[in-house]
């Protein structure tokens, strides 16, 4: 009908309007903060404009995942609010539309950009996840980085090192805490260097060690042996190792061995949730939690904006900065209670799941009886 074209096109130009404002926003803020080491790299790059469109081409779709909610409240109030001042909310409700037939397009469209959130932070952003682990003081991934030590829950091997380098997926002057019975080759295996390399063919996921130091004769050692499976891999037991190498057989990725927040952050849910089942990984709460969080997000962000409508919509008539100024309190207390409720999750007060779904079984029924007026 045409009050849904209007209303659509209204609020999709409203949207595009917010979006493209804070995000320019962030763009020159963070660009002009960072110039002097964007026109350093951007003489081995090849410009830039290169560099630039590089950099913040990823963080375009990080900012409409860390936004959307706000901005498609902020775009239905324009457009609510836009009825409103021209006097047309008036003309449709004395011509007999109901309220919630006002607000069916807004709805709609705010359901449209919570799927597209969902879409982009399981299919988009775990693609281009290690963009985000690179900032303007690290460009090309190379600058070491502290290292702290984390177990392999399988093998029981303790990783330590020197520093890491999230460009090449390497760990600087690794030094291996070996467990007692996987001691053959001493207390410790000790290396130049270690990179990441994933499962391929007949060779499992693991680190390649070069530069061995400790034991000194690693090339004639044969491989150990933890539970029938190959732990420590030698240039004896694999010719496709080379001279001074060896390969420890891990389950805990680069990103997951250096501690970084991108891999659960930008991880898709079935990542997560495989995370959660390997036993080489120790994890914490906040896993679980950005599990089921993945679940209650879509339907919070459609309870923020039927939080929101009625400040405009409801009977009681508002002028519209009082309306704004309503709205931006109750965004406030929204969110307040969001991450509240994640904060006490890791102060171990309850489980993952209550953290997550708590919000919800709280903000959801009070956005049903704030909208309530609406369905009269």
């Amino acid at each position: 009908m045409l009050i849904d074209r209007y209303l659509g096109r209204a609020q999709l130009h409203a949207f595009v309007v917010v979006f493209i404002s804070l995000m320019g926003l962030y763009f020159v803020f963070d660009a002009f903060t960072n110039m002097d080491e964007f026109g350093a790299y951007a003489q081995k790059a090849g410009g830039l404009a290169r560099v630039l469109a590089a950099y913040y081409g990823p963080r375009v779709l990080w900012f409409f995942d860390a936004t959307s909610p706000i901005i498609s409240l902020a775009s239905a109030m324009f457009a609510l609010s836009w009825l409103e001042r021209h006097n047309e909310l008036t003309a449709l409700l004395a011509a007999g539309v109901t309220r919630w037939r006002i607000a069916r397009p807004v709805l709609v469209f705010s359901a449209v950009v919570a799927l597209l959130a969902a879409l982009n932070r399981e299919l988009v952003l775990p693609e281009i996840r290690e963009s985000f682990s690179r900032n303007a003081q690290n460009l090309e991934g190379e600058v070491l980085q502290p290292f702290e030590p984390r177990y392999d829950n399988r093998t029981e091997i303790l990783f330590r090192g020197k520093g890491a380098q999230s460009g090449s997926g390497r760990i600087t002057a690794p030094s291996l805490l070996m467990p007692p019975q996987l001691a053959a080759y001493g207390p410790q295996i000790t290396a130049a260097e270690a990179t990441w390399l994933p499962a391929e063919g007949d060779r499992p996921a693991g680190y390649l060690l070069r530069g061995v130091r400790e034991p000194s004769d690693i090339d004639r050692l044969p491989p150990l042996e933890s539970g029938g499976r190959a732990v420590v891999i030698s240039r004896a037991a694999a010719d496709w190792i080379a001279a001074g190498e060896c390969y420890v057989v891990s389950e805990v990725t680069f990103e997951q061995m250096i501690g970084s927040s991108n891999w659960s952050q930008y991880s898709s849910t079935t990542d997560l949730v495989r995370a959660i089942r390997n036993p080489s990984l120790v994890i914490g709460a906040d896993v679980p939690l950005r599990v089921h969080s993945r679940f209650t997000a879509p339907l919070l962000d459609m309870s923020l904006v039927m939080l929101g409508i009625p400040l405009v919509l409801g009977p009681s008539r508002r002028g519209v900065f009082v309306a704004v100024g309503l709205c931006v309190s109750m965004t406030v207390v929204f969110f307040l209670t969001v991450m509240g409720s994640h904060a006490l999750v890791s102060a171990d007060a309850y489980g993952a799941s209550t953290g997550a779904w708590l919000p919800l079984l709280v903000l959801g029924p009070l956005a049903a009886w704030r909208a309530q007026p609406m369905w009269q």
